[in-house]
């Protein structure tokens, strides 16, 4: 790996992990459930999707932003272990229903703007 695509990542991690700080910060826990969790992976899997809709549809995209924004910026953005870690404590805490939703919004959530960023890359 060169230098180039390895500073593109570091930097896109970085930018990721401040995103997931202030978004996470500025959403609240509406009634047991992590809002801040559910938005940012939910924008990490609009911009994913973006980004492979537009390799799939043809279009040039550097290595060095690939990486930036697919490994660098949504891997820092993204909280699987962090949605996880919550579900399995609203499991833990015999909030089935929380944990439910919670499993089921994330997962449909994310998986429809995976597509809908496919299809924005269309455009």
């Amino acid at each position: 790996m060169n230098l180039r695509i390895m500073t593109a990542i570091m930097l896109g991690g970085a930018f990721g992990a401040l995103a997931r700080f202030y978004i996470s910060g500025i959403l609240p826990v509406y009634r047991e459930f992590p809002v801040g969790t559910l938005m940012v992976n939910s924008l990490a899997s609009l911009i994913l999707g973006y980004l492979y809709g537009l390799l799939f549809w043809g279009m040039d995209v550097p290595a060095d932003w690939r990486a930036f924004f697919g490994t660098g910026f949504c891997g820092a953005l993204s909280t699987f272990s962090t949605f996880s870690y919550e579900t399995f404590t609203l499991l833990r805490e015999r909030e089935y229903l929380i944990a439910g939703l919670n499993i089921a919004a994330n997962v449909i959530i994310t998986i429809v703007l995976v597509f809908a960023g496919f299809l924005l890359a269309r455009r």
